[in-house]
């Protein structure tokens, strides 16, 4: 019966690495991973990267809401407005409410961050924004369940701007 090496060779070392999905290129000291994609923080109740959900354009959720009632989607445009007003009342503490205004190609949609009261749990926030800014958003979706296409609320669970 043959032994197993007390010391792996530098080319079994990279062949296993290789193996789990990172390789490493050079001796031990001066290697580096080869992984062009950025790690993406997974959102949402699903628990997967934002870029995993299909973006919906606005036009189809404004056309017909109730197929997105309670439901987290992915919507992407230019930020057209934002505005952030204090709130005394709905979360047993003061806090701020900020009204994105969101444009793509097909329409536009208001989108609700509730500050400290809400669910949006990136690093960027709403009133941070500015008129211009590229973002790309998760969403959840609430109404326009009443058939005449009236209080339709979308509110902000993750933005992130927009990578060009």
């Amino acid at each position: 019966m043959r032994s197993l090496p007390t010391q792996l060779s530098p080319l079994t070392l990279i062949i296993s690495f290789a193996m789990i999905g990172t390789l490493l290129v050079g001796d031990s000291e001066s290697s580096f991973a080869l992984d062009p994609l950025p790690r993406s923080p997974r959102v949402g109740s699903l628990r997967i990267p934002l870029l995993s959900y299909n973006r919906v354009p606005i036009s189809k959720l404004l056309s017909n809401p109730t197929n997105y009632h309670l439901r987290e989607i992915r919507i992407a445009g230019t930020v057209r407005t934002v505005e952030t007003q204090l709130m005394t009342r709905g979360c047993g503490k003061p806090y701020e409410l900020t009204v994105i205004s969101l444009e793509d190609e097909s329409g536009v949609v208001d989108v609700l961050d509730q500050g400290a009261c809400g669910r949006n749990t990136s690093a960027v926030r709403a009133p941070t924004l500015a008129a211009g800014d590229r973002v790309d958003l998760l969403v959840h979706v609430v109404g326009g369940t009443d058939g005449l296409g009236g209080s339709l609320e979308a509110f902000a669970l993750w933005i992130d701007r927009a990578q060009d």
